[in-house]
């Protein structure tokens, strides 16, 4: 290697170490501030279309929660995401039941599925959909492209500072979920732009690849395919369960696994040293701004919807994981936001 090529590799791994460091901190306040103008009205109906995946359930769960804290009724429709015609059923039933609100987390809507919902006169209050627009029947989308596009570029900027600007990292990438094209996106993009000695490769899983469990598989033999990469990037925390022993059994556990969303498998595994880096992500919180969004919606107010897109996250490694288990940050975040809404259930 040249002086110049090692002296742009040591400058990218410089700016990197620099730029993470107000990651590593949790986040202690919540990104809105606006309280309600009252108590919210209560009887108004919510629906979650939902489905098995965890994240998605914690978002069925802590809609729940919320629902009942402020006297709302709450159902659950379940679709299957690998077919299209179960959510649209979702969506009929939901409007069956006369919802006023509607929850949808992870596939883009349809024109006929908004014009549905909206000739129904019910609201979508999305999270991790995209592209979406907010405009009636959509309130608000919360963990949007702009939050996942955030992630990415905080894992890039591990990723070049960790490897000393000389990182080969493959990507893993489900592009049925069009958000997670934010994280994606913006990985590869920053390791382009700041990283000259660094290189990103994507491998695409599909929907039945996932649905049959063979993301793993897919991807360990992609790193087989590519024996220099040294670096495994997830697009979501829970897509990695089982990566640690697959990597072992392959005899490529010297390979660094990094991503965004990390759960709680992944927190135990930085905690062991047999993963790298992953960014905090709460569905619950992400859940809160969704709620936030609807009651601002019942009370005619106005929904602050640059601060609903990104919720605060933290860059977790095994020097600053601790004992979390499951990342909710701020701690008091519910807390916070019930001081907003004027409730106290």
């Amino acid at each position: 290697m040249s002086s110049a090529a090692s002296g742009n590799t040591s400058s990218a791994a410089a700016g990197a170490v620099s730029a993470l460091s107000q990651y590593m901190s949790a986040p202690t306040k919540i990104n809105i501030t606006t309280p309600l103008k009252s108590t919210p009205p209560a009887g108004k109906t919510v629906v979650v279309l939902g489905t098995p995946l965890p994240q998605n359930v914690e978002v069925q769960q802590t809609v729940s929660q919320l629902a009942k804290m402020v006297h709302w009724n709450y159902s659950m429709v379940s679709y299957d995401p690998a077919n299209p015609a179960t959510f649209s059923s979702a969506v009929d039933t939901a409007l069956a039941k006369h919802a006023d609100y509607l929850v949808e987390a992870g596939l883009p809507l349809t024109p006929s599925i908004l014009q549905k919902v909206k000739a129904a006169g019910a609201k979508f209050a999305l999270a991790s959909v995209y592209p979406a627009t907010v405009q009636p029947p959509v309130i608000a989308v919360s963990d949007s492209y702009a939050q996942d596009a955030a992630m990415g570029k905080i894992v890039a900027k591990y990723f070049v500072a960790d490897s000393g600007g000389k990182g080969k990292a493959l990507l893993e990438h489900v592009p049925a979920y069009p958000i997670l094209g934010g994280f994606t996106d913006a990985f590869s993009a920053e390791v382009k732009a700041t990283c000259p000695g660094c290189s990103v490769k994507l491998v695409n899983v599909t929907i039945p690849q996932l649905a049959a469990g063979q993301l793993v598989s897919t991807v360990v033999s992609a790193l087989r395919q590519n024996p220099t990469s040294n670096y495994l990037v997830f697009d979501d925390g829970p897509f990695a369960t089982g990566i640690t022993s697959a990597l072992n059994a392959a005899g490529l556990s010297k390979v660094k696994v990094i991503g965004e969303a990390g759960d709680a498998t992944n927190l135990a595994a930085l905690r062991s040293g047999t993963q790298a880096a992953w960014t905090g992500y709460s569905a619950a919180y992400e859940t809160y701004q969704d709620m936030d969004a609807m009651l601002r919606d019942a009370e005619g107010m106005t929904i602050p919807v640059d601060q609903e897109g990104v919720q605060p996250t933290q860059l977790l490694t095994k020097s600053n994981v601790g004992s979390t288990t499951d990342w909710n940050y701020p701690t008091d975040a519910l807390d916070q936001f019930k001081a907003l809404w004027k409730v106290s259930g």
